[in-house]
């Protein structure tokens, strides 16, 4: 077998038909999550609408769970922008051991403690699968990007840091909003002047995501009463939940071997949390198949672990890696291994844009692009994607779709994003 063949036969030299097919079935998708149907794109409104940013004066807490980070702050708007006060910055809580959902709780309102008495409003950038209240508040549908907190389903955020507040004496009559980190992306960036009221908000980093803005009446899950107000309002798709994919032996073998198999397939399939070890099962898999030296096949069967900023150091010729063992004939068969892996990754995502794009039905005109507020490491930090996804972006959605867009990025955008839906 060679290179290319084994590429071929796991699907990672994708073409033009390919890029179709996945962005019409993105769409069909998109379709019936809107509509409250079956799909693994949870289209979740967040009763936010992108047409009117508020600002104030006033002080607003706002708490940022990320996958890798928890930040807390004191944000205000001033006439010169966005100010914090107070800024904290400590593991997310559930990466450093499993809690319950009583200590992710009481943790938080321990950290949240020195300014609890400080602000009766709370910004909260969730960025896990939440179902936005129409209060605004969020009850949490499960925590993902291998953070490990316990009985968490169901919970209201709001509900739950309140309480855990009360317990430790402090003022506890907080209004909660919670926002999407995509959410949280797209408002920051467009609240300094990035965007309007078309943008969307794009996450690739750790984990990934999308979210836009549709116009409510196309909502079909949302009651008649707010779907006969008019206007437009922000939807987080929880697009890395898309599996209306084909995937490989490698992909399939690879997904088994995760804490929740056969869940959030696209993002498994593209970010950063995925991206080394799937990157290492697709290594292995070459190793059996004779791609590489004997020297080679040993070095990655000993080869503990594979993260993705292992990958970007290699792919940017880095000498520091745990990838150094590798001989010249070894290295270009990798090389060639990576690429294939990353154009798929870039194909896919490119794919999910455009269908987004598309939907939206306002990106015609060249001269007015479509702003897409984009975050994550990976998004920035991993050579090959990068280069791939703005390649396809131009030819294949630009040139070859007609939709127009460009990448932007904010300053702070969840702190900012979460302390305006705050504000609403």
């Amino acid at each position: 077998m060679t290179t290319l063949e084994f590429l071929r036969d796991n699907g990672l030299t994708p073409g033009v038909a390919d890029f179709k097919h996945w962005a019409a079935e993105f769409q069909r998708e998109m379709a019936a999550g809107l509509a409250g149907e079956k799909s693994s794109l949870r289209m979740i409104p967040t009763f936010l609408s992108a047409q009117a940013l508020p600002h104030s004066g006033e002080p607003v807490i706002v708490l940022d769970a990320g996958g890798t980070n928890l930040r807390i702050a004191l944000m205000e708007f001033t006439d010169q922008g966005p100010k914090a006060e107070y800024f904290n910055t400590v593991p997310m809580l559930g990466t450093q051991g499993r809690l319950t959902i009583e200590e992710f709780y009481d943790r938080l309102a321990e950290l949240m403690a020195p300014i609890a008495d400080r602000s009766g409003r709370i910004g909260f950038c969730f960025s896990f699968p939440c179902q936005i209240l129409p209060d605004l508040d969020g009850k949490v549908l499960h925590f993902d990007k291998e953070v490990s907190v316990s009985g968490a389903e169901g919970s209201v955020l709001g509900v739950g840091l309140r309480a855990a507040l009360k317990k430790l004496g402090k003022r506890h009559d907080h209004r909660v909003a919670v926002i999407n980190d995509t959410v949280a992306a797209m408002l920051g960036a467009m609240s300094q002047g990035l965007g309007d009221s078309r943008s969307m908000g794009f996450i690739l980093g750790t984990g990934t995501n999308i979210c836009a803005s549709f116009p409510t009446d196309a909502i079909g899950k949302l009651p008649a009463s707010l779907r006969q107000r008019g206007g437009s309002m922000v939807v987080n798709l929880e697009s890395g939940g898309f599996d209306a994919l084909e995937r490989s032996a490698v992909d399939l073998a690879f997904d088994a071997t995760q804490a929740d198999p056969g869940t959030q397939v696209l993002e498994k399939l593209i970010s950063g949390a995925y991206q080394g070890p799937m990157a290492l099962a697709y290594l292995r898999a070459a190793a059996i198949e004779g791609l590489l030296t004997p020297a080679g096949t040993a070095g990655f069967e000993a080869l503990p672990s594979l993260t993705a900023k292992d990958i970007s150091d290699f792919l940017n010729g880095g000498s520091e890696t745990p990838l150094a063992f590798l001989n010249e004939a070894d290295k270009a068969v990798t090389l060639d291994i990576l690429d294939g892996f990353f154009r798929r990754a870039a194909r896919l995502t490119a794919a999910t844009l455009a269908a987004v794009l598309e939907a939206c039905g306002d990106a015609k005109d060249p001269a007015k692009p479509v702003s897409i507020a984009a975050e994550g490491t990976t998004f920035y930090k991993c050579p090959l994607l990068h280069k791939y996804l703005l390649e396809d972006m131009e030819t294949l959605v630009a040139q070859g779709m007609g939709l127009y867009s460009k990448f932007v990025q904010g300053e702070n955008p969840n702190l900012t994003g979460a302390a305006l839906a705050a504000l609403g």
